[in-house]
């Protein structure tokens, strides 16, 4: 039995270094462990042809395509289509966040066969092999005209994920670790509820690697060259009996790192032990200015705890790295100018932070979804609108619309480091705009809205074909890719 993964290409994919499609790469661990040959395609630097010929010389039954809300989904459609024109008896299997969130809604695309809802890798595997479609927990599909949902899957339990590892001989190495820079995973899920998170879909249930098996996957990533390592967990300080261990190994072996933490779990002495051991940065969900929409938001921190935090790692030398959140339902101008302010006070009191701002898009399932809903907000009624998704564009049932988008892509120019660095002609004027706009608070309707738009693909083409030269988000500067 043989089958192939498939990771579509994402926007703006080659900026930074990737992370690891562990989407598949994990599916693909498990089907190796149970003697299923598989073949993974990163689409970020494969080619469609590659993935074809394979089919041709292999002739799997079942290809896995992981997809997420956004450009991805136009991508996952294109790659569906070219292998439905040429391998009409093959199965288009779709997994991924927005499979599982919309199924019915993702079947009704002909070029789709089967849905995996949450975690894949037991589902994929009993398709695999052969199991009965009807018998497979977490599986849609469509039998005689019609959609059927099978029963959702249990979710892996933490003694099965310590049994996943990182199958490095599936992929090229190089690819993901560059200058140092390796983007890992070490947990899934979250015990929060946020009102705008998916992780309210797989029940809240944080699990993760014990330390032990942290070290043991992080020792692999470092014989390929990985130093800087930014942990893109949605809770990596979950389990604190884990993270003692875990400094004691990155000081250990010279480890310089970054991780997510709540502001509310910030205390100047988890701060300085993390410095003492390795952490130069911290990335942290702010989100707003407005105690009032923080609590729409139920994220259960506060306006306080987000200013200890610029304070604790201003002190300390740690860069901070703040996520905020604009366009959310109910939001007043009052709201957004508390949260602007608060981002302005945070940047002086730790200058060397830095900050995005992105504008809330309502997912189907959570619970900020039916806020939105009543306030006028029509989700896409297909794939190709899920399709056109995009965190800097306002949806048109914001009455602010424009003003919201303004101040997403100013932010996005003004609020990092790699924008510095980025001299070419249109980034200069986007600049010294953007850095007019945001010091004046002037978002009105501007033409780097539509220039944006517009030109997208051309900025990252542009931004791609300088790959003689990679950013570091660690030393916040282009490192030529020839001296790693």
């Amino acid at each position: 039995m043989n089958t192939i993964l498939i990771y579509p290409r994402l926007e703006f994919a080659k900026v930074q270094t990737p992370m690891l499609p562990f989407s598949i790469l994990f599916i693909a661990d498990y089907l190796v462990n149970h003697n299923i040959d598989v073949k993974i395609f990163d689409l970020r630097y494969d080619d469609i042809n590659q993935v074809l010929e394979k089919i041709s010389d292999n002739e799997p039954k079942y290809i896995g395509i992981s997809v997420m809300t956004g450009p991805q989904i136009y991508n996952a459609l294109i790659i569906s289509k070219l292998i439905k024109q040429e391998f009409k008896e093959i199965k288009i299997v779709w997994g991924g966040i927005h499979p599982t969130i919309l199924p019915t809604q993702t079947l009704q695309n002909r070029l789709i066969d089967i849905i995996i809802r949450g975690e894949g890798e037991k589902p994929y595997f009993e398709l695999v092999s052969g199991k009965n479609l009807g018998h497979i927990d977490g599986l849609s599909f469509k039998s005689g005209g019609k959609i059927v949902h099978n029963p959702n899957n249990e979710l892996l339990g933490s003694s099965e994920l310590n049994q996943l590892s990182i199958p490095w001989d599936l992929v090229e190495p190089g690819r993901y670790i560059e200058n140092g820079n390796f983007n890992m995973i070490t947990s899934r899920g979250c015990p929060y509820r946020c009102a705008f998170c998916y992780n309210a879909l797989l029940n809240n249930i944080w699990r993760g690697w014990t330390a032990e098996k942290c070290m043991q996957e992080l020792e692999k990533a470092l014989d390929f060259g990985a130093r800087k390592i930014f942990f893109y967990d949605d809770y990596f300080f979950a389990d604190m009996k884990r993270i003692k261990p875990l400094f004691t190994f990155f000081k250990d072996q010279d480890i310089i790192w970054k991780a997510e933490l709540r502001v509310d779990r910030l205390d100047y002495k988890l701060a300085k032990e993390a410095k003492e051991h390795g952490c130069s940065q911290m990335y942290f969900g702010a989100e707003s200015g407005s105690q009032r929409i923080l609590n729409v938001l139920n994220k259960k921190i506060s306006i306080k705890d987000i200013i200890r935090s610029a304070k604790i790692t201003k002190k300390l030398d740690i860069i901070a790295d703040y996520s905020w959140m604009i366009g959310v339902p109910d939001e007043t101008e009052k709201d957004l100018n508390m949260t602007i302010n608060l981002i302005k006070k945070v940047k002086k009191i730790n200058p060397d932070s830095e900050f995005s701002i992105k504008i809330l898009f309502p997912y189907p399932k959570t619970t900020i979804y039916e806020k939105a809903i009543d306030m006028g907000f029509k989700p896409p009624s297909n794939l190709l609108g899920w399709s056109k998704i995009r965190r800097e564009q306002a949806q048109d049932y914001l009455k602010n619309k424009d003003r919201l988008e303004m101040i997403a892509i100013t932010s996005a120019v003004v609020g990092r480091k790699v924008f510095e660095q980025l001299n070419f002609p249109p980034i200069k004027i986007l600049k010294f705009i953007a850095n007019l706009r945001w010091n004046r608070e002037m978002f009105g309707f501007g033409f780097e809205n539509k220039f944006f738009k517009l030109f997208r693909n051309l900025i990252e083409n542009r931004m791609n074909k300088e790959r003689t030269v990679k950013y570091d988000p660690f030393l916040h500067k282009f490192i030529s890719i020839e001296e790693n």
